[in-house]
């Protein structure tokens, strides 16, 4: 996908998919994020802050050392905000638009926004693997879509009457062509298609995927949530097929593959050399970030 016309989203990107850019944020938050990257130093600050003021009651005691991933999720965060708040942009944009073209000719506005791995080549194949392999290309938010936004007749589409709307509008060819698979609960999406180019797959039907014999199974496949809210009320019950799945005017679609965690929680801190309280407490409990 192609590069943000803002600094902040395209940075955001980078913190996201690169160690050594995030660990040179880490280091000096001013110099590559205004100077490289054109950050202002509004954007910057609320960066720095969203890194910055993390919970530290760790093994680590007072060292500032943490995972990688502990930072990443409060920028992922940051991300998730301002991906909602530009994709309703969009559409007050659009809604009081003077002109009529194919884009407006709908009544009922909606968007989407696919969040990708970076991966450069492909296909790849993600059945049956976990979060730790989606990571390697850079995890779930490496890359992320503009908001798609269209215009609907049906004020309650279902997400794949979106897609296949955006597929039609969008560059005069499919933007995001996908797969399907059919399994006992539904239709899925097997694959997306980013420009056509190469195939991001997980596989629902594979038996790894099924709970009654496989409950511990923890594998990543393509989820969508709801305007950023990933709930049962608001992002279909377990195994609600998108094409079932109907929307309310102005929601915006968000597709990820990822596995949903049970229960939300932090990586372990990495304990840091030399620190003697990390030491002696890591041997007797694990405490998290």
């Amino acid at each position: 996908m192609k590069q943000s016309n803002s600094n902040l989203l395209t940075y955001l990107g980078l913190l996201l998919s690169d160690d050594k850019v995030l660990m040179n944020f880490i280091i000096d938050p001013i110099t590559d994020a205004e100077g490289t990257y054109g950050l202002t130093k509004a954007e910057r600050s609320v960066l720095r802050r969203t890194v910055a003021n993390l919970s530290n009651k760790s093994v680590n005691g007072f060292t500032m050392a943490r995972h990688l991933g502990s930072y990443r999720r409060s920028l992922r965060l940051l991300q998730n905000v301002l991906h909602n708040v530009g994709s309703k942009m969009v559409q007050d944009t659009m809604s009081t638009a003077s002109n009529a073209d194919e884009k407006l000719s709908g009544s009922y506005t909606f968007s989407v926004i696919y969040n990708l791995p970076a991966v450069a080549s492909g296909p790849v194949d993600f059945t049956c693997k976990p979060n730790a392999a989606v990571n390697q290309y850079g995890g779930p938010y490496a890359t992320s879509t503009p908001a798609y936004t269209v215009n609907l007749p049906n004020p309650n589409p279902t997400i794949q009457e979106v897609m296949d709307e955006v597929n039609k509008v969008y560059y005069g060819s499919p933007v995001m062509p996908y797969i399907t698979v059919s399994t006992p609960d539904g239709l899925f999406v097997k694959s997306l298609i980013p420009l056509g180019v190469y195939g991001i797959t997980a596989d629902l039907s594979n038996p790894c995927y099924d709970f009654v014999t496989n409950p511990n199974a923890d594998f990543v496949f393509w989820f969508y949530s709801i305007n950023g809210r990933a709930n049962p009320t608001n992002s279909g019950t377990v195994g609600e097929s998108f094409a079932k799945f109907t929307l309310q005017p102005n929601d915006t679609v968000y597709w990820q593959l990822i596995a949903p965690d049970k229960q939300y929680g932090f990586y372990p801190c990495v304990m840091t050399d030399g620190n003697a309280y990390a030491l002696a407490n890591s041997l007797s409990k694990t405490v998290e970030v």
